[in-house]
């Protein structure tokens, strides 16, 4: 194994201690289900493991009431996925077939006090009947944990416990113990209540999450499949000794995929889901150069020592050793020193662009700057994989090199950094506009989206995008944001 794959091996194991405490990786984008959704992650890793469907059109109708018939599904395919398989495949309907379930687990009872039968599965569910059915379904060995304090119970906190009737009051006061129930905004449980999607669904995984928590570490078969980015199958799907809570990421030997890496897109293996998908995406020409390197160091033909001079570095992200000896000829220069300096090493390109003209057309033109003479090749090519690019992005001003005093610490200092349409990709920090007029990226055709071809080239050559360099993301509202701004050692 090469020391880029096992650098791969201990970050994976890192995720593997975390798996249990930290939500799986949300994959999913929702037309009515944002990210900043409280209920937005449980909703998505339900999706994901087969728990929840969509209600067509890319919606999750989050706020729409759910009936017995919809939430038996739900619980039987995380509970008794076995006899719910085993229904559908019989052939019965995907609502019969979770009543069936749920009768032959033992969560509907014969003479039962839950309000339902084979005949009224379109009624709505309320929330105390959720609760019993919760409880039925966690197996008694799922217990709350410990604290040094005892914590609050349901009878204490919940203000309208009393009004449950006994046959409710010991399913909610065991879900309160072990957190599935926390009340809702005003004190209360709400009962009698209909559910919501977006509660029956969180109520619904903090169940599975305390079950695969009890259950962790236990074995089963699970049947895993690597696919690229775009869902094209890599290796052939297979089945693998697992346990849960184990990364599925790890399911997979990235030996089997040489010249691939895995994405963080993975999650949990769970008590209720036997089948799993791990993405990769191709190394890029960077990536496969550093595990050449440390196979040659492997085999005692290259020095571990100069892993930092390696040419591959030229194409990362941010400021390193190999950037500073190209541009300042050692490895412990990050800046010229003056002005007169700076100026004997920049020359001036010209590249291909797209303008608009007066009519909206995209039309073929050159512009020129001054740029850093070592990066003068690299820059042409940039620009020549944007010109040749569909988008065709349109460019009506480019600047380059530009010496702005000798305490500035900006990178146009260097002729290492590139800005492009200032007007429309405007500078800001915490909302307060610092350069340029707006960012209008979609409606706007000089302002550089997050997904253009100009971000994803410039980041393929090691750039960086002070769109989103220096914050979480490119949200303008939150942090610093230079989105005409590309940077050679990322400042």
């Amino acid at each position: 194994m090469t020391a880029f794959k096992r650098f791969t091996s201990l970050a994976c194991a890192g995720a593997l201690a975390l798996a249990m405490a930290l939500p799986a990786q949300a994959a999913g984008t929702y037309s009515d289900l944002p990210e900043t959704h409280w209920a937005y992650s449980d909703m998505d890793n339900a999706v994901q493991l087969g728990i929840l469907n969509g209600v067509g059109g890319n919606a999750m109708a989050p706020f729409a009431g759910l009936n017995w018939a919809q939430y038996l599904a739900m619980v039987t395919r995380t509970f008794a996925s076995s006899l719910y398989n085993d229904a559908v495949r019989s052939g019965l309907r995907w609502d019969a077939a979770g009543y069936q379930a749920a009768v032959g687990a033992g969560f509907i009872l014969e003479h039962d006090f839950l309000p339902v039968t084979a005949d009224t599965l379109d009624r709505p569910i309320v929330r105390q009947d959720v609760a019993v059915l919760l409880d039925r379904a966690l197996p008694d060995d799922v217990v709350p944990y410990r604290y040094t304090s005892e914590p609050a119970s349901a009878e204490d906190t919940l203000t309208d416990f009393s009004s449950l009737g006994p046959t409710y009051q010991s399913s909610v006061s065991r879900l309160f113990d072990l957190g599935i129930i926390k009340g809702k905004g005003d004190g209360t449980f709400g009962g009698g209540d209909p559910l919501q999607r977006c509660d029956g669904t969180v109520l619904l995984m903090r169940a599975l999450n305390d079950l695969d928590i009890a259950r962790y570490g236990e074995e089963k078969l699970v049947t895993v499949r690597a696919v690229d980015e775009a869902g094209n199958e890599l290796l052939p799907a297979r089945t693998v000794e697992a346990y849960i809570g184990q990364w599925s990421g790890s399911l997979l030997n990235d030996t089997e995929l040489p010249h691939y890496v895995q994405l963080w897109d993975s999650r949990s293996v769970s008590s209720a889901c036997s089948s799993y998908t791990v993405s990769f995406r191709p190394m890029t020409e960077s990536e496969i150069q550093e595990e050449d390197f440390w196979d040659r160091v492997e085999r005692g033909e290259a020095n571990a020592e100069d892993y930092y001079l390696q040419d591959f570095w030229l194409k990362y992200p941010g400021e390193n050793e190999r950037k500073y000896l190209l541009l300042f000829g050692d490895t412990s220069t990050r800046r010229f020193s003056s002005q007169q300096q700076a100026e004997s090493h920049m020359v001036t390109v010209t590249v291909p662009i797209w303008k608009l003209d007066a009519k909206g057309n995209k039309v073929s033109s050159t512009g020129s700057f001054r740029i850093h003479e070592a990066l003068a090749d690299d820059v042409k090519a940039i620009f020549t994989e944007i010109y040749n690019d569909p988008e065709r992005f349109p460019i009506h001003d480019v600047g380059g090199y530009s010496w702005r005093g000798d305490s500035a610490t900006g990178e146009h200092n260097c002729g290492t950094a590139i800005d492009i349409n200032a007007n429309e990709n405007y500078q800001i920090r915490y909302g307060q506009v610092l350069a340029g007029s707006l960012w209008a990226p979609g409606s706007n055709p000089y302002s550089i989206g997050p997904d253009s071809s100009v971000v994803r080239i410039f980041e393929a050559h090691g750039w960086s995008w002070g769109g989103d360099a220096w914050a979480y993301d490119s949200d303008p509202s939150d942090g610093y944001h230079d989105y005409m701004h590309f940077s050679y050692m990322g400042g």
